[in-house]
């Protein structure tokens, strides 16, 4: 009987022994790796990150170019590069208000004096930028761009300058209007800048560029003079 005990303690302790080791194993066992590259999930957005994107055909990629100060010429100034992206804002304004490429528009002196003076309210006998008369502001625009000096009325502008046919006009030439009637002779003038667009005192709008085809100054037409 003593035996019987004795054989089942020996039995008992190595079936203790035995679960105890199984317990150490699993809570001394080291994590698994977390993989940080894991594969998403069929269907789960996915990101790239600094990755240069260019458009097709080469070209330029706009996130590289300068600021805009940078860029662009200050003032009056006009950059004159050929790229769109590159012009000055005031060179991009009157390509479109002078229907002129761009590239074209490089006399950053006078979109600057025009700039400068546009949208300045019309005032009858004015002549500086509180208020401005269609003649004084022929008479100012001609003298800052040409250094020369123009009667002060319109219909004195007309005496004193040379006839021309509007095919001939040329930048900087006058183009005058008869808008109190045809026989009440010349009562409003204009500077020619090109593509027909003339800068003027408008009564109703101040200083602005209008077309010689609009059916008001087409119908109030009186001729072209060119300074001498």
């Amino acid at each position: 009987m003593l035996n019987i005990l004795k054989y089942g303690s020996f039995i008992l302790l190595l079936a203790v022994a035995a679960t105890s080791c199984s317990t150490q194993k699993k809570s001394t066992a080291a994590a698994p790796p977390v993989n940080h590259h894991k594969k998403p999930a069929s269907g789960s957005p996915r990101f790239i990150e600094n990755i240069s994107i260019k458009a097709p055909g080469g070209s330029p990629d706009y996130s590289a170019t300068p600021p805009l100060s940078e860029r662009h010429t200050q003032g009056p100034a006009v950059h004159t590069g050929s790229s769109v992206e590159l012009s000055d804002p005031l060179q991009f304004k009157y390509s479109i208000l002078l229907n002129t490429p761009v590239e074209e528009l490089t006399d950053g002196k006078m979109i600057g004096f025009i700039e400068e003076w546009y949208g300045t309210r019309y005032k009858y006998g004015g002549s500086d930028k509180n208020g401005v008369d269609c003649s004084a502001f022929a008479q100012t625009f001609i003298y800052a761009m040409y250094g020369l000096m123009l009667p002060r009325t319109s219909s004195q502008q007309y005496q004193g300058s040379k006839r021309l046919k509007k095919d001939d006009l040329e930048e900087g030439d006058l183009v005058f209007f008869k808008t109190r009637g045809r026989k009440a002779g010349v009562s409003h003038v204009g500077v020619y800048l090109r593509n027909n667009k003339f800068v003027h005192a408008s009564t109703y709008g101040g200083v602005m560029i209008n077309d010689l085809d609009d059916t008001y100054y087409s119908s109030h037409y009186a001729g072209a003079g060119r300074v001498r």
